[in-house]
């Protein structure tokens, strides 16, 4: 039986995976949960074999033959102290299985291959980037202190202008009108979701964001201009850096794109490929198949 290449790009807002054959062909995709390391080594597995098994039934393989895929995972926060080592020693059903941080495999797929960096707007942010093969990294070290320009930080930016129009300190916009009308009118009740909410939680009110500042509300959209810039301050330490390619990725990307300074806008690259062609190539498949596949 021939050998199947799985893709896991494990992030804070969900888990992707794209199971593909040595031909490059897609043969099926699947998604899971959230699945950064500040959950735990099993809940970020369950959330990676949660997708995988997705993938599989995708591609209608039958029964479950995870010992003949050579894996890769891109998990989010990977990096951090004493995470690695944990994740190390975890067993796992595939014949091979490397793992890295979601930075790396989503430079490898944004540049084919090639050295060049990227800023990653998702639920968190961070700019990485490889050169004479050295990898670069700014930010990325977690919310709230870090993450700048992330949906989490958008989500927290709207929650506080949403608490300063509550109490009169700030006149209510449309989209300050709707987080509070979420919370039926009471400051009580977003305290107390607010006591409980994860990153996670917070980057889900992003995409409410980004519709009112479609719409034209002043406060989104002062939102998303400082989103904007913090991305944009994350690119100059990549070209300051000597990076020679920077590509803007993540889920955030496409909405925050119109909101980054011109100059920037005008620099950056398209990506040639996503993280999960990044992971692809991680596990053994090369970047011609990874990066061009049938999708």
């Amino acid at each position: 039986m021939s050998t199947l290449f799985l893709g896991i790009d494990a992030g804070g807002t969900s888990c992707r995976a794209r199971l593909i054959d040595e031909s490059g062909i897609v043969f099926g995709e699947g998604a899971a949960g959230p699945a950064s390391a500040r959950l735990g080594v099993e809940a970020v597995f369950d959330a990676m074999m949660g997708a995988a098994r997705e993938a599989w039934r995708a591609a209608e393989l039958g029964p479950f033959a995870f010992a003949r895929v050579r894996a890769a995972a891109g998990i989010a926060g990977y990096r951090r102290e004493g995470i690695a080592a944990d994740f190390t020693v975890r067993p796992h059903p595939f014949e091979s299985l490397q793992l890295t941080d979601d930075g790396t495999i989503a430079c490898l797929g944004a540049h084919g291959g090639a050295e060049g960096g990227v800023v990653i707007a998702g639920t968190g942010s961070i700019a990485y980037g490889l050169r004479t093969g050295h990898a670069l990294r700014f930010g990325g070290y977690g919310f709230p202190a870090s993450d700048e320009g992330s949906g989490a930080r958008l989500g927290l930016a709207a929650m506080e202008a949403a608490f300063q129009a509550i109490d009169g300190r700030a006149v209510p916009t449309p989209l300050t009108e709707a987080l509070i009308e979420r919370f039926g009118g009471r400051a009580a009740a977003m305290t107390h979701w607010c006591d409980g909410a994860t990153p996670t939680d917070y980057a889900a009110l992003a995409p409410l964001v980004t519709l009112h500042a479609e719409r034209g509300d002043r406060i989104a959209q002062l939102l998303m201009e400082g989103a904007g810039d913090a991305l944009a301050a994350l690119a100059a330490a990549l070209e300051a850096a000597g990076c020679p390619r920077i590509a803007l990725i993540g889920g955030l990307a496409g909405a925050v794109q119109p909101y980054l300074p011109q100059a920037l806008a005008k620099r950056l690259s398209e990506p040639l490929g996503d993280a999960l062609d990044g992971a692809l190539a991680l596990a053994g498949l090369p970047l011609t198949l990874a990066a061009t596949d049938a999708r």
